[in-house]
């Protein structure tokens, strides 16, 4: 027994908690005698049962009486069978048994030792912890060594283990490392989004802990960890002395100190170097726009919010979801290019807020159509830009390619005046002297970042290329009628026509008729011609009742009735318009001949790119095909 005890070596000062010895080397009978015989020892194994049996005299006698039964039961049965021990009486014939039928009895008798048996050997491989299920557990080698025969076979595969344990470690290692780089982007960009902002250094610090756990030394330095620069002092009232001798220059008018004049005083808000580091942290493409933010010399009692440690945000197209999540779509499909963002508040009292939006679109046309878009019929015009309205204490206007929202969380006299002071400063360095202040005595407006009042225009000492013809323009070609409002620009799937786009148009009405009238320049009279022929042959398809119209002022005119609904449709040089919705037929076919009659041979168009021209071909091309 000492030298088999001496052969296995111990694998480990001390089992883990809860750790089954018999898993690794079970000295049972049968696996002590495999041993002996692999070693070249007595292999009669008399001791080794002996030495079994004292261990546990109860499990011994159970399994010697399941031995005994199992030998004794088929010599009971072969015994029994050839003995005559029933006897019949009253004449009853005593029969045999059948041999099928005793091997059967013998079986059933010989299983239930068997069953005992067999669970008295499962028990020396019984694991405690079979049933327990911990996914952040994981088995070592050694926990599952009972699949090992030696303990040369359990040092080979814990050392399979051990490489593949530091291959593992090796490709988290360069995982950290790379998710280190990927960091730097991100905290670029979270610069111009604060609740990302906000939550980074909680990753970082996450992070920080899976790098002490995989041993990653001197990671990436994330943070910025520079300052802003700070503005010098505006003035100085007290002269430093020059501590060395200085030449000056004959004639040179070197200024005092003290006798210096003061710089002009600056408003509330940021200062400019303070929102010069703002819009340096600003992407390119959007740094233009997010200028056009007020964040210098404000009106006194107001100042700049501040989200996440920044005091504006900017987005393009790809992420304008992630601040007006639900309406960025509508502005996509305007094709916007960027939005600046700030809000303000009263000083001291940040629950009530004014929010600005300036929305920078692809060209003027789509500015107006998303402008015409959300306007309501009954909105207060206003003079900004090329035309704005106030709803409330709100303030909207649109202006070239820009779309300006400036939405209060108060309806109070105070924040629809302040409102109204950042809407003019913005207006009018967008388009200088397009929004006049009404009283030059009143508070002082919202100044422009260089100091000048917003009502006046930026200083150039270069002449601005000049602009192109205002859209809006084609509004005055739309007739003066009866009860004309709601003028608007449609930018695509006109009256539902996916092939008529960037239409102007407007609404009338008369007693209990209504109507729309609209009108649609484009870059040639062919173009126009082919519009004019897809919409009829549309309303063909539905149905509608084509009567043509004989006129000296257009070139050719329809009239189309479907529904009790009368469309009333012109063609003039380059012009496709009409009259479209009406239900008094000699009333619009009037209405269409005097408009028609007012227009002039040629109407300028906005048809000034390919791709207009492209969208709108492939659209008619789509239609037909579905025709």
């Amino acid at each position: 027994m000492a030298r088999l005890r001496a052969f296995a070596p111990p694998l480990k000062p001390a089992a883990p908690p809860g750790y089954n010895s018999g898993q690794v080397f079970n000295h049972t009978p049968t696996f002590s005698l495999l041993r002996g015989m692999r070693m070249g020892q007595d292999s009669s194994g008399w001791s080794v049962l002996l030495d079994w049996f004292w261990s546990d005299p109860l499990r011994g006698l159970a399994a010697l009486a399941c031995v005994l039964a199992l030998a004794s039961t088929p010599v009971a049965f072969a015994v029994l069978g050839r003995r005559e021990y029933l006897f019949t009486r009253r004449g009853r014939t005593y029969r045999p048994p059948e041999w099928w039928s005793v091997v059967c009895g013998m079986a059933l008798v010989m299983g239930v030792p068997g069953i005992v048996l067999t669970l008295l050997v499962k028990s020396q491989y019984f694991d405690e912890d079979r049933y327990a299920f911990d996914p952040n557990t994981t088995w070592s080698v050694v926990e599952q060594g009972r699949q090992y025969r030696s303990a040369q076979e359990l040092a080979e595969a814990a050392e399979r283990e051990y490489s593949r344990l530091q291959e593992e470690r090796r490709l988290l290692v360069e995982g950290v490392k790379k998710l280190d780089e990927a960091m730097i982007p991100l905290r670029a960009a979270a610069a111009t989004f604060p609740p990302t902002a906000e939550a980074l250094p909680g990753v970082l610090e996450n992070l920080a802990t899976i790098r002490e756990a995989v041993g990653v030394d001197a990671p990436q330095q994330l943070l910025d960890e520079t300052a802003p620069p700070i503005e010098l002092a505006r003035d100085s009232a007290t002269a430093i002395p020059f501590p060395y001798p200085m030449a000056v220059p004959p004639g040179f008018n070197w200024p005092s100190a003290p006798g210096a004049s003061p710089a002009p005083a600056v408003g509330p808000g940021l200062t400019p170097a303070e929102r010069e580091a703002e819009l340096a942290q600003v992407p390119a493409p959007q740094r233009d726009l997010a200028a056009l933010l007020p964040l210098t010399n404000l009106p006194q009692g107001w100042e700049v919010g501040d989200s996440g440690g920044r005091s504006l945000e900017t987005f393009n197209a790809d992420n304008l979801y992630e601040k007006i999540d639900g309406r960025a779509e509508s502005f996509v499909q305007y094709d916007v290019v960027g939005m600046a963002y700030t809000f303000y508040h009263p000083e001291g009292n940040p629950a009530n807020e004014v929010q600005l939006y300036i929305f920078e679109l692809s060209n003027p046309l789509n500015a107006l159509g998303k402008y015409g878009t959300e306007k309501p019929e009954d909105a207060e015009p206003l003079q900004l830009g090329t035309a704005g309205y106030s709803s409330g204490a709100s303030v909207f206007f649109h202006a070239k390619s820009y779309y300006v929202q400036i939405v209060p969380t108060s309806e109070s006299d105070e924040f629809r005046a302040f409102a109204l002071a950042l809407a003019r400063r913005i207006s009018n360095d967008i388009l200088p002297g397009s929004a006049p202040e009404p009283d030059s005595s009143a508070s002082p407006a919202v100044a422009a970042a260089d100091g000048r009042d917003g009502s006046e225009p930026p200083p150039s000492s270069t002449e601005e290329p000049a602009e192109a013809a205002d859209p809006t323009a084609l509004f005055a070609l739309l007739p003066d009628g009866p009860g004309r409002s709601n003028e608007q620009y449609v930018a695509q799937d006109v009256f539902g026509y996916s092939f008529l786009s960037h239409v102007f148009m407007a609404s009338y009405a008369e007693g209990d008729r209504s109507w729309q009238a609209f009108i649609r320049p484009y870059a040639s009279p062919e173009r126009a011609r082919e519009v004019f022929d897809l919409y009829r042959a549309e309303a063909e398809a539905f149905d509608a009742k084509i009567q043509e119209v004989e006129s000296e002022s257009v070139d050719a005119m329809y009239v189309a009735e479907n529904f009790g609904l009368i469309d009333v449709l012109f063609l003039r040089g380059n012009v496709f318009g009409g009259v479209n919705g009406a239900t008094d037929l000699d009333a619009a076919r009037a209405f269409a001949e005097r408009f028609a009659g007012s227009l002039p041979a040629e109407v300028p168009h906005f048809d000034n790119t390919d791709s207009e021209t492209e969208t709108d071909t492939k659209a008619a091309s789509d239609a037909e095909e579905g025709d």
